[in-house]
């Protein structure tokens, strides 16, 4: 939905999976290159083709599983299912099986039958799984799911681009450079050099920017949950369905063909289509506190008490962790970025190195009431007087 507000928002994920298949592909050659001339961690030649085969794969099909309209969407999944369960039933049961099989069946015929590729490894190494105790396959998980990882560094820069702002730029080829290969237990850890602390420090910053200006943006989750009530209306019984093949003839075009025939007898639906926008009409901080969620739940029942609760939209679900980095210093944490120093080869956090990264500990958690625009002028003043009342309480 951001498109309705960033105009320039119609970019793809096939578009963002390219990006991330090409940059886990210089990530990986620039940690194995940085490791092999410090002398830290090696690869051989075949393995590490193989491992930067499974990388590109795990890239170009990590996003398989999504809905229409991504994230929007994702409240009317069938009970208990996400859309990695979706990713991995389309990489094992359709035609992609096929292809994976089949670059597979080319590595073991070049380098051996321990070289093969099958979609239940693509699977497993992408969900954590650890087949065989290989913890050089949580290695490479973290470039495809940690805080370091290519999926963020591209949809960051790519939705920056293409919404027409600043806030997700960051030093993306600093970044790279100085990946590396931390060796702990015997095992690969992915790390960064001290050079890279401040495009690392750039990267968490962008990505927390972008979140309160762009993904979290009043009018953009607006659009995110009329498009869930109306496609509650609109689906069949409500949801998409769980069947991979039936699942899949679900796509952007035909949510909106939907949406545009009942946009007279769904509002929901009518509003995205005629893009009738409900104004909102509080909001709290960016990152809320106690009291000012008593205050939102206090307002909240003031309100609905004077007007029909049909009349408005409430949003409490604007909620994200800056980052998931450790703020304790303990290089043993799976989720502790290392940074390794040049000079001296001793190894710290980034928590220890960076008080940027220590302040943005606290929850992004916005909540918001909206009002249909006909009722605007007559409940605005009305909450600018309770909310005056608590400010003057308090």
């Amino acid at each position: 939905m951001t498109y309705l507000v960033f105009h320039g928002a119609e970019h793809t994920r096939f578009g963002h999976s390219l990006g991330v298949m090409f940059l886990v592909t210089k990530a990986f050659e620039s940690a194995v290159d940085n490791a092999k001339a410090s002398g830290s961690y090696i690869f051989d030649a075949e393995k590490c083709a193989w491992y930067k085969q499974i990388l590109r794969l795990i890239a170009l099909t990590h996003d398989l599983g999504h809905a229409p309209f991504s994230h929007a969407s994702e409240a009317v999944f069938p009970e208990g299912m996400e859309h990695e369960d979706f990713t991995e039933k389309i990489v094992k049961e359709t035609e992609i099986a096929d292809y994976i099989s089949e670059i597979g069946q080319g590595f073991k015929e070049k380098y051996g039958s321990e070289y093969d590729i099958t979609p239940d490894l693509i699977c497993d190494i992408y969900s954590g799984k650890n087949p065989g105790e290989n913890y050089e396959f949580t290695f490479l998980k973290s470039f495809m799911d940690s805080e370091l990882d290519c999926d963020k560094m591209d949809y960051l820069l790519r939705d920056s681009l293409f919404c027409g702002v600043n806030y997700g730029r960051y030093d993306i080829e600093r970044l790279l450079t100085c990946l590396t290969i931390h060796k702990q237990d015997e095992s690969p850890r992915l790390a960064i050099t001290d050079g890279g602390i401040q495009a690392l420090e750039e990267f968490v910053l962008a990505r927390y920017f972008m979140f309160i200006e762009v993904y979290f943006h009043r009018t953009r989750r607006y659009f995110d949950l009329m498009l869930a009530r109306a496609l509650s209306e609109v689906l069949p019984d409500g949801k998409y369905p769980d069947s991979t093949s039936e699942y899949l003839k679900w796509n952007d075009n035909k949510v909106l063909e939907l949406l545009a025939e009942k946009r007279d007898i769904i509002e929901a639906a009518g509003n995205i289509i005629k893009r009738r926008v409900y104004p909102c009409i509080y909001s709290t901080k960016t990152h809320t506190a106690k009291a000012d969620r008593q205050n939102f739940r206090m307002l909240k029942r003031s309100i609905f008490e004077k007007f029909d609760a049909e009349e408005f939209l409430v949003d409490t679900s604007a909620a994200k962790m800056p980052h998931k980095i450790p703020v304790k210093t303990d290089l043993d944490d799976e989720k502790a970025i290392i940074i390794v120093h040049r000079d001296t080869g001793m190894c710290s956090t980034i928590s220890e190195e960076s008080n940027i990264i220590q302040s943005l500990a606290s929850k992004i958690d916005i909540y918001r009431l909206y009002v249909s625009p006909e009722r605007h002028a007559e409940v605005r003043p009305v909450v600018q007087e309770i909310m005056r009342n608590c400010s003057e309480e308090d």
